[in-house]
């Protein structure tokens, strides 16, 4: 993520480190090989970050099931727990009660992990969208400027 960062800021500085060509109003001459040469390192960098993100959704997703298995088992104990103590009295009404904390609880713990996980993997993929988002508009606007210099003719 951070390569991705120093790269921009790298294709910053050669823009801005370029000099002005005169009578042009203030156009620029860009080392094209430099410029794409960052291009394609931060084309090679993304396909990481983009794995990390995928490793990310499938860590989020095992969490998730890990929380469903142990909600269930949760479950599970307390239809045990209730089938082995059927008795019309006190400690049946126990049991029960006992029972139903155990499947509350454990629900309430599942929920919990699947709206961490849920807000965890969100916070990632939104920074990483960021990061995207923001090379794919230098990569954009350095085109365009290429593409400027080749209608306007200024090699």
């Amino acid at each position: 993520m951070m390569e991705i960062f120093r790269i921009l800021d790298e294709m910053e500085l050669l823009l801005k480190g370029t000099r002005k060509v005169p009578l042009t109003g203030g156009k620029s001459l860009v080392e094209t090989n430099r410029f794409l040469d960052r291009v394609d390192r931060m084309r090679a960098i993304l396909p990481e970050e983009l794995q990390t993100a995928k490793l990310l959704l499938a860590e989020r997703e095992r969490i998730v099931h890990e929380a469903c298995t142990e909600a269930e088992n949760y479950m599970e104990q307390s239809k045990y727990e209730a089938a082995r103590m059927v008795d019309d009295n006190a400690i049946t009404r126990d049991a029960m009660s006992v029972a139903e904390d155990i499947v509350a609880k454990g629900e309430e713990v599942g929920q919990q992990i699947r709206r961490d996980a849920d807000e965890y993997a969100d916070g990632v993929l939104s920074h990483i969208e960021f990061v995207l988002r923001k090379g794919l508009d230098t990569v954009i606007q350095g085109r365009d400027q290429i593409r400027q210099d080749l209608t306007n003719d200024e090699y």
